[in-house]
């Protein structure tokens, strides 16, 4: 209401965006719903939980390489859940046991799924959908993702050649 009056926009502008807003914020909920299920799906389980397995199974295939890859773990939660705190809720506890495992830092890797966190916010669905959804833009999901996927490689790869420092 202040914001209308300071920018002297012409009456009734507050009730059409206040309209406009709802009608898209609905039309983005259920693919919004949709990533949340999926990583509280993924979460089931406690140690043989598919997220576990993953991690596990990655650690295990990378092995001593898993630090320059930490980070591309905390994106791909990202990716799905569509925030850092979810994913670092999610995957911080894999880095952790991997951590106890291989003998690495474990500050050093928390940090890594932090730094994943955010590079995969740079290609979350649910920011993808909310963009698209606030911009009015339709269909555009495809195009914003294959315009960021290069940009968060290499923000992994600056993190993965600061880990090599740091380990």
């Amino acid at each position: 209401m202040i914001s209308c009056r300071v920018l002297n926009a012409p009456s009734g502008a507050l009730g059409r965006a206040w309209r406009e807003s709802t009608g898209r914020m609905w039309q983005a909920l259920p693919a919004l719903l949709g990533a949340l299920v999926f990583v509280r799906l993924m979460m089931v389980g406690a140690e043989s939980s598919p997220v576990m397995l993953i991690g596990h199974s990655l650690a295990g295939f990378t092995g001593g390489w898993w630090p320059l890859l930490a980070s591309y773990l905390g994106a791909v939660g990202s990716f799905f859940a569509g925030s850092c705190t979810i994913s670092n809720l999610t995957f911080g506890p894999i880095q952790d046991a991997i951590a106890s495992q291989r003998g690495f830092d474990r500050t050093t890797l928390l940090a890594l799924q932090s730094v994943g966190g955010a590079m995969g916010n740079m290609v979350a669905i649910h920011n993808i959908v909310a963009v698209g959804t606030v911009l009015g833009l339709r269909n555009a999901e495809g195009m914003i993702l294959r315009q960021t996927i290069l940009p968060m490689i290499v923000y992994g790869l600056i993190a993965a050649v600061a880990a090599a420092f740091l380990i």
